[in-house]
């Protein structure tokens, strides 16, 4: 017999301010756009044990093999297993978003991420629970997000907390407004214990209010140039193509503030409103218009994010045509990365992104082009897409491009082949079509 299971409902949990999630994973099925698999509704000044979690695990597995959870349908995270999962409390990834203040309205946003809703519980209390029940101690990433997670007086304190028990790898990675500079974020920053995502989505100040609710646009880069002085590779700029930012010369000027705040050794992260489930062609066209701003202006580490991957299809040769008339008006003709000019290349990060990638770029008959690595020892020799996941230090054996197809790994892969002395000019990114 074959059951459906998920990563996530094994080994994840999501703090809500009145609920605990097993996943924030959104995809489009038949129409509707699901995710955000519930595993537990949290009442007014409810005491949450980790025996909560486990129990609730074992009955949402149940309930998915009967197509009984509307979230979970068609859900490309579901895999098939010959035996059930052991449940128990154990947590590999964390995310906490226990409240919902946050002093931006993100025009892409909805109430649930800035409603101004408390936690019914004691957060705190929670996380010690689980952190002296030892839940975390195979955790390596914990993900804060909105609302915005600096506001909360308890950010510190549980960031301390959790780093109690935990495995001594952990990392948190914040996903911050940074409208206000927060001196325990830089501090974090300096000891290598956070990692922090900041989404711009303009190049002037005038667009930022529109898209993002305030005028705080120079309120953000002051502050992120800040904390690159503390550890700019440990710092994603992020940019969210809406209908209202992706005109040239809001790209031209977003970069240019970039590079005038010291931004240039930043990770830069391109992505669109999850809430659309397709891309515009002319969407396509303006992050290549970005990719070619990065690279004129030396920023080299950039990508496309799983949001941008996933709603990505085979285009038609008259979009892929309209694409490259389009960049080569503009004398952009180094970030598209097809089978035209690239006969092998490496692709780092056997995930979604990669999946996405291979299916839709790569045939059957010249998939033979790409080698797959990826760092967890767990997919060595396993295979996606037919192809065989390889070892990081397997990369050292040929001399091709190598794509890192990861989101929020990309810094992480990208120091650790540096570590392993991968030649910096092996790095690609761009778009693939």
């Amino acid at each position: 017999m074959k059951y459906k299971s998920c990563k996530d409902l094994e080994k994840s949990i999501y703090l809500a301010p009145n609920e605990i999630r097993s996943c924030c994973q959104r995809f489009f099925f038949k129409g509707k756009m699901r995710g955000d698999a519930k595993l537990l509704d949290v009442g007014k000044n409810n005491s949450l044990k980790p025996l909560d979690i486990q129990e609730r695990r074992k009955i949402l597995f149940e309930d998915i093999q009967k197509d009984k959870v509307e979230s979970c349908l068609g859900c490309p995270h579901l895999y098939d297993r010959s035996d059930k999962p052991n449940f128990t409390s154990d947590i590999d990834h964390l995310s906490i978003e226990h409240h919902s203040f946050c002093n931006l309205r993100c025009n892409y946003c909805s109430e649930i991420y800035y409603g101004g809703k408390k936690s019914n519980y004691d957060v705190i209390e929670f996380i010690k629970n689980l952190s002296e029940n030892k839940s975390f101690k195979n955790c390596k990433q914990v993900v804060w997000g909105g609302g915005e997670p600096t506001l909360d007086k308890s950010f510190e304190i549980i960031v301390k907390e959790i780093d109690k028990y935990a495995n001594p790898k952990i990392y948190h990675r914040v996903f911050t407004n940074s409208v206000r500079y927060h001196n325990a974020v830089y501090e974090f920053l300096k000891r290598g214990l956070i990692k922090i995502v900041t989404s711009i989505d303009a190049g002037t100040e005038e667009t930022f209010k529109k898209v993002r609710g305030r005028n705080k646009f120079f309120n953000v880069f002051e502050n992120l140039s800040k904390y690159a002085k503390a550890n700019s590779n440990s710092i994603t700029v992020k940019y969210i193509f809406t209908e209202d930012n992706y005109s040239e010369n809001e790209l031209i000027k977003f970069v240019e503030n970039c590079v005038q705040y010291n931004l240039n050794n930043c990770c830069f992260q391109i992505s669109m409103n999850f809430k659309h489930n397709k891309i515009d062609i002319n969407i396509l066209k303006s992050i290549g218009f970005l990719m070619g701003e990065f690279k004129k202006n030396n920023i080299s580490k950039f990508f496309c994010d799983d949001h941008i991957a996933a709603r990505f299809k085979r285009l038609e040769m008259a979009d892929i045509m309209e694409i490259k008339e389009y960049l080569n008006k503009r004398k952009i003709n180094n970030i598209l990365i097809n089978n035209e000019n690239l006969k092998s290349i490496n692709i780092y990060g056997a995930g979604d992104i990669a999946k996405n990638i291979i299916t839709k770029i790569f045939s059957e008959e010249n998939k033979n082009q790409v080698e797959l690595f990826d760092s967890d020892p767990k997919k060595f020799g396993k295979t996606l897409c037919g192809l065989k996941i390889k070892s990081p230090e397997d990369i050292l054996t040929n001399n091709h491009k190598i794509y890192i197809s990861a989101a929020q790994g990309y810094d992480e892969i990208y120091r650790k082949l540096i570590k392993l002395n991968v030649d910096r000019k092996r790095f690609i990114s761009g778009l693939f079509i």
